[in-house]
């Protein structure tokens, strides 16, 4: 009734602050269950943080059930999306075969009365001109639950530490902020900002929820800019130029002669940058590799040739074959990884069949391990954080930070008893911290509530009273769609950088608003909604 309107609002309010209250308890309790915990000799205990919230949801719908002797509960005598299907399908049918000479209706529905009443015509009208302003909503869900989702990835690659707490923020806690801000903003915004709103003309439900739209663009384009900043600057050769790059596996300093580019040194288990100046499209130097005596090798020297492609770095590893004979392999490039985890190369001379560990050193029963290979060119991909390195559960590195979006060579040689290591990072982004989610999340956060809340007063006091239920459930359908989008996009894999995509959702999100500006500008409000105090 209209005297209710501000009731109505209330109980849209109210329900969806119930929501996030839940949504605040699960985003700060699971993660700590999860990962605090251990179990089943695990260094995590997903079993609990499931179990915890199942229990207490057993027991609402116990209480739910319960309470049914308190309900009204009204049976429905026919079923409106039948109804609404065969009302469509006959209008259809009438209008495609209507005589010339038949008289022309005002609307296609209308072509439907001969089978169908007036009022079962009108609540179908009514129900699909919402259904059409819900179309470009999908794309705000798109951007929504991507806060559990990509988000959640974003902030594997971020550091959680707050040393003076000696507390780390997980990945997925972080987001804690979203419920905690929605209980904050929805009576916020409804004493303040909408009386505020309603005097500058954005007195319409769908004006709100395209200024909530617009938010949620600038949430993902504050994402972009997070991303780009872990990323770091790419490296990059400048044109006319090559780089050729030697990594010394020998447990002794090596100088280095180019009939292209002079002298030069290495000392062990270490690096050498060569830049060349190439005129043409690839050229080819002569390496003249002199050990020093100290080396105890059988030979010392080493002439070869090496292949030099424009723009692109040749990598090669300077080793010796079994403790005898000097020798240069030519190894592929190593590139970043889309996800932004570390990637790692492991380097080295006879450790074949050995096994290699790194273990986490935040969480000591986190370990990763695997058998070297004398495949030189294997990679391993490697979550951000810092691990201690075992061969063989003999302690090589200790302390060792693999970085985001990291490049990453591990040198190894063994002499004698004695296995020396050393780890080269040749590319790496930047380990911010994870609070710099905090801006995008207060963004994305204003878009809910006021986007979300609107939607859910807007379907329900437009549906016609047979159709509550069912608009109710078109708009819970436009999340699902927008989950799929998600999962579409994610699948084709258009951008390897994902700051690129978190933009492009940003571009989308601002031209889906635009389409919603222009469908429901001639959109006329029905029901309870009247002057000023309109959605």
């Amino acid at each position: 009734m209209t005297d209710q309107e501000d009731r109505l609002q209330m109980y849209f309010s109210i329900f969806y602050f119930t929501i996030n209250l839940g949504s605040l308890l699960s985003s700060s309790i699971t993660p700590e269950l999860r990962k605090s915990v251990q179990c089943f000799g695990k260094d995590s205990c997903f079993p609990l943080a499931f179990g915890a919230p199942a229990l207490p949801m057993m027991i609402s719908i116990v209480l739910f059930v319960s309470a049914k002797n308190l309900y009204k509960i009204i049976k429905p005598t026919s079923s409106v999306i039948t109804t609404s299907i065969g009302c469509i399908f006959h209008a259809l049918r009438k209008k495609i075969t209507a005589s010339s000479n038949e008289a022309k209706r005002k609307d296609w529905l209308e072509y439907a009365d001969d089978k169908y009443n007036t009022h079962e015509i009108s609540d179908l009208r009514s129900a699909l001109n919402v259904l059409f302003l819900l179309i470009p909503i999908p794309m705000f869900y798109t951007l929504l639950d991507q806060q559990s989702s990509r988000w959640v990835l974003q902030g594997t690659l971020m550091n959680g530490k707050i040393d003076f707490l000696n507390w780390t923020i997980k990945p997925d806690q972080i987001h804690l902020v979203n419920p905690l801000f929605v209980l904050i903003f929805i009576p916020f915004f409804n004493v303040a900002i909408y009386p505020l709103l309603y005097k500058i003309g954005i007195n319409t439900a769908f004006r709100k929820i395209i200024l909530g739209g617009m938010f949620a663009a600038l949430s993902f384009a504050i994402a972009a800019v997070v991303q780009y900043t872990i990323i770091g600057q790419a490296f990059s050769i400048p044109s006319n130029e090559s780089q050729l790059r030697i990594y010394n596996n020998i447990d002794c300093n090596v100088s280095i002669s180019g009939s292209l580019v002079g002298n030069f040194s290495i000392e062990k288990l270490d690096v050498l940058h060569i830049n060349y100046n190439t005129t043409v499209f690839n050229e080819t130097d002569v390496l003249s590799i002199d050990l020093l005596p100290s080396c105890e090798l059988k030979s010392n020297t080493l002439k070869q040739q090496v292949f030099i492609e424009k723009e692109t770095v040749s990598s090669y590893l300077l080793t010796s074959k079994n403790n005898v004979d000097i020798e240069l392999i030519h190894l592929s490039e190593l590139k970043k990884l889309k996800n932004g985890n570390s990637n790692l190369r492991i380097l080295h001379d006879n450790f074949s069949g050995q096994n290699i560990a790194l273990r986490n050193t935040n969480n000591k029963l986190s370990e990763i391990s695997f058998k070297l290979s004398t495949n030189r060119d294997q990679t391993y991909e490697l979550p951000v954080g810092t691990y201690d390195i075992y061969l063989d559960n003999e302690p090589i590195l200790q302390n060792v930070e693999f970085l985001p979006v990291s490049i990453n060579d591990l040198l190894f040689h063994h002499n004698f008893n004695h296995t020396s290591a050393k780890l080269i990072t040749l590319e790496k982004g930047k380990y911010i911290h994870i609070l710099w989610q905090v801006p995008q999340t207060i963004l994305i956060t204003v878009a809910e509530v006021m986007s979300l809340v609107t939607l859910y007063e807007f379907a329900f006091t437009q549906a016609p009273l047979s159709m509550k239920s069912f608009l109710s459930a078109a708009n819970l359908c436009a999340g699902a769609v927008g989950n799929l989008f998600v999962v579409f996009f994610s699948k084709i894999g258009l951008f390897e950088n994902q700051g690129h995509e978190f933009l492009f959702y940003a571009v989308l999100m601002v031209l889906d608003m635009i389409l919603l500006m222009a469908m429901s500008t001639k959109y006329k409000y029905k029901g309870i909604l009247s002057g000023a105090r309109k959605l």
